[in-house]
């Protein structure tokens, strides 16, 4: 079901997290808190996340360590997201 409501107001950024691992399973687990990116701003309707306790596989995690990798990378090259389309 996709949501309609405008998530202006709702953007989940990381504000903390601890990471675990178990060989016997080849999983990272990771554990994040977040906060309203927009709360900030005074008298802004500021919403709260639950905490989230998230189980990636070793090959994923890899992969998400890429992408942020490369993304950090083009940030320090001043190089603009070609999915800036997406917020």
């Amino acid at each position: 079901m996709k949501n309609s409501e405008s998530n202006v107001s709702s953007l989940q950024e990381l504000a903390d997290f601890e990471v675990s691992y178990s060989l016997l399973t080849n999983e990272v687990y990771l554990s994040a808190s977040f906060i309203d990116n927009m709360a900030s701003i005074p008298n802004w309707p500021v919403k709260e996340f639950p905490d989230q306790f998230m189980c990636i596989s070793r090959a994923r995690a890899e992969e998400l360590m890429q992408e942020l990798q490369k993304a950090i990378n083009y940030m320090n090259a001043s190089i603009d997201s070609k999915f800036g389309n997406l917020l």
